[in-house]
């Protein structure tokens, strides 16, 4: 009986200090992805055909790892909002460029650290900062409107 009840509390006491994590069962979210709603004269540049994404591209720090794509947001602005991602960002701060139709230079500076080490999302790419034109984006929220104007 004594042997029973010690065997039973060793197993209460290894499953309450000795968590194994299960991370296969965890959703973390993934790296940063930055929307921005391209404007000019107040209008979104793809949704009025002024622009296409063929007209646009990234330059600077690690440009090749960088994805651009249009997407929709909003039914009513059907594939109008530009996305930058990057499924392997630098951690650290990257100077680059979006180049609209090759006359129109928007400066971004990206900062980019890892979350947290503990448990099962650490580790992952964050957004820390991101300056546009040279004015830092308070609200890191990922969408960001750039005037063109």
């Amino acid at each position: 009986m004594i042997l029973k009840h010690g065997i039973a509390s060793l197993l209460v006491l290894c499953a309450t200090c000795c968590p194994e994590d299960d991370c296969a069962t965890v959703l973390c979210e993934g790296p940063p992805t930055l929307a921005f709603d391209l404007e000019l004269d107040n209008a979104n540049v793809f949704q009025n055909e002024i622009y296409a994404l063929e007209d646009i591209r990234i330059s600077g720090d690690n440009a090749d790892d960088f994805t651009l794509e249009l997407a929709t947001f909003d039914a009513e602005k059907p594939e109008s909002i530009l996305v930058l991602q990057n499924f392997d960002w630098s951690i650290g701060t990257s100077e680059n460029s979006l180049i609209i139709a090759d006359t129109i230079v928007i400066p971004l500076t990206i900062e980019i650290v890892l979350s947290e080490s503990d448990g099962c999302c650490g580790g992952i790419a964050r957004l820390k900062s991101l300056v546009i034109h040279g004015a830092t984006q308070e609200d890191l929220n990922g969408f960001y409107t750039i005037s063109l104007d």
